[in-house]
Order: C-alpha cells, then sequence, then structure tokens
C-alpha cells in the first residue's frame, strides 16, 4: 500500500485527489494548516467507505510543523512513497502595482512552501531508492499571463525546481511528476484578490484578465480529472515529466508554443476586448 502525503486538502484538487488515493489502495495522510476546516468532510467520506485516510495539520510556511508531520507520517506508517505539492494561493495584480507582500506570500506558499516539503522527504525517499514526487504547479507555468504576476512567477519557479530535481534523483530511482492543469473549478478563484481600479493605467489588462478568467470558468475541468491525471502520473509504465490537465490548458500550450515571443508579447498592445477576445480564438482555439 503506498504511503502518500497531499498538502492543501481542505478544499478542491487537494481534497478531491486525497479521497480519489484513498480508494485505489493508498494510505493517504491529508493535510491542511487548518484541519478544523476541513477534517469532518473527509474523515466522514472515509470512515462510510472503509478508506485508510488520516487528516493531519502541516502549514507549509511553518519549518516546524512541516518537519512534524513528515515525522508524524514515518512514525505512523514507517514509510513514504508518494509527496504531492499541492497547498497554493493565488497573486493577481500587474507589477507595478502588486504589493510586495502579496509577491513575498505567494511565492513562500507555492515555490518555498513545496521546496521544504522536498527537502523533507527526499532523505527518506533516496534510502529507499523509491519514491515519486508530484507538482501541481499550472499551465500558468508555462506561459506567463499579464495581471496575475505572482502566481505565474511562483509556478514558473516551481516548474524549474521540478525539472531541475528530476535529473537530481535520478540515480536514486525517485521520479517527479508536474501536473499542469487549466482553469478548475475549485475555491482558489475566489480568492484572487483585487484587480486594478477604474483609474489604474492597466485597468484594460483586468478587464482582459476578467474576460478571460470569467469566460472559460464557465467550461472549467472538475478536481476530478486532475486527480485522475496525478493517478496517471503515478501509475503508468511510461512516465512524463509534465501533465497537461484540461482541453484549455492543451490548447494554451499548443497556441504559445506556435508563436514568437513577439507575438505573445503583442497580445499586450492597446485593442478592445472584441478585439483581443479575436485574438485569442485564432492563436488559442478558445472562446472568451
Amino acid at each position: 500500500m503506498p504511503v502518500t502525503l497531499i498538502t492543501g486538502t481542505s478544499t478542491g484538487i487537494g481534497k478531491v485527489t486525497a479521497l480519489h488515493l484513498a480508494r485505489q489502495g493508498h494510505h493517504v495522510f491529508a493535510s491542511m494548516r487548518n484541519p478544523a476546516t476541513g477534517l469532518s468532510a473527509l474523515e466522514q467520506a472515509a470512515d462510510q467507505e472503509g478508506l485508510k485516510l488520516d487528516v493531519i495539520r502541516l502549514d507549509v510556511n511553518d519549518p516546524d510543523s512541516s518537519e512534524k508531520a513528515v515525522r508524524e507520517v514515518l512514525e505512523q506508517a514507517g514509510q513514504l512513497d508518494v509527496l504531492i505539492n499541492n497547498a497554493g494561493i493565488p497573486g493577481g495584480g500587474v507589477i507595478e502595482e502588486a504589493p510586495e507582500e502579496i509577491l513575498r506570500a505567494v511565492f513562500e506558499t507555492n515555490f518555498f512552501g513545496a521546496m521544504r516539503m522536498m527537502r523533507l522527504v527526499l532523505p527518506t525517499m533516496r534510502q529507499a531508492r523509491s519514491g515519486t514526487i508530484v507538482n501541481v504547479t499550472s499551465i500558468a507555468g508555462r506561459l506567463a499571463l499579464a495581471g496575475n504576476t505572482a502566481y505565474c512567477t511562483s509556478k514558473f519557479a516551481l516548474e524549474a525546481a521540478s525539472e531541475a530535481l528530476a535529473q537530481e534523483v535520478r540515480p536514486f530511482n525517485i521520479r517527479v511528476a508536474i501536473i499542469e492543469p487549466g482553469l478548475v473549478q475549485t475555491p482558489i478563484f475566489e480568492k484572487r484578490g483585487p484587480q486594478p481600479d477604474q483609474d489604474s493605467p492597466y485597468h484594460d489588462i483586468a478587464l482582459r484578465s476578467g474576460r478571460v478568467f470569467g469566460k472559460l470558468l464557465e467550461s472549467a475541468s472538475q478536481p476530478e480529472l486532475v486527480a485522475e491525471t496525478i493517478q496517471l502520473a503515478l501509475e503508468t509504465d511510461q512516465p512524463k515529466l509534465r501533465y497537461l490537465v484540461g482541453e484549455d490548458a492543451k490548447k494554451w500550450a499548443a497556441g504559445r508554443q506556435a508563436m514568437t515571443d513577439k507575438q505573445w508579447v503583442d497580445f499586450g498592445r492597446e485593442m478592445t476586448l472584441d478585439e483581443y477576445a479575436a485574438l485569442y480564438l485564432e492563436h488559442f482555439g478558445l472562446e472568451i
């Protein structure tokens, strides 16, 4: 029975993945910063279905909490086979206007928190000469979207760290998988934070971003699709480094790869919202 530690399981992708993998026979340690917020739903499902699922406290921003959680998993289960770095927070705003505290907060969770967890589990995996680290990033880790500075840059950084780590741990039979969802129906999009106001010189950027997210959220993927992709990444006999999740993510990735840098930068030029929508449809096949 694989022993799997998942961060950020109180809602959304983390919660669904915890239940999904437990149903597939994993002993899941579903961790969250405040267990009181998500404990009852997970425990109720685990009790009703007889799942091997334990809810533990873990704040990825707190070194002591992180160390204690990994130690608790090893003491209870005697092994740790899979780490899924799912905990993350949003962070928008253009670079000129994004408060430094937001940039730091987003990086602290999305990047440094994930790095901390990887460093904590690697000695155990290295000694066992087996294990898998799954980092949930985003299609925003492949293409930077104007007006989403903190989130995109944190996901780019985690992608780079994941790619380097995959090479570093190859001699120890440890795998790294990067999961890149597009828009997913999760509470994270209820927390996007303030956008530039009417008087901001970047107001048009906010309107474009709002149109993209507003329209594509109408047909966003469900968290179950991400959970199924994570299971595939763990079980496949033909592993890959990166796994796109959702038709929008696939179209974004293909469209950006087919474009020059100049064409991508030109998405920021002055134009109407309808012209912007037409450009999106032309290059990505996405109606916004």
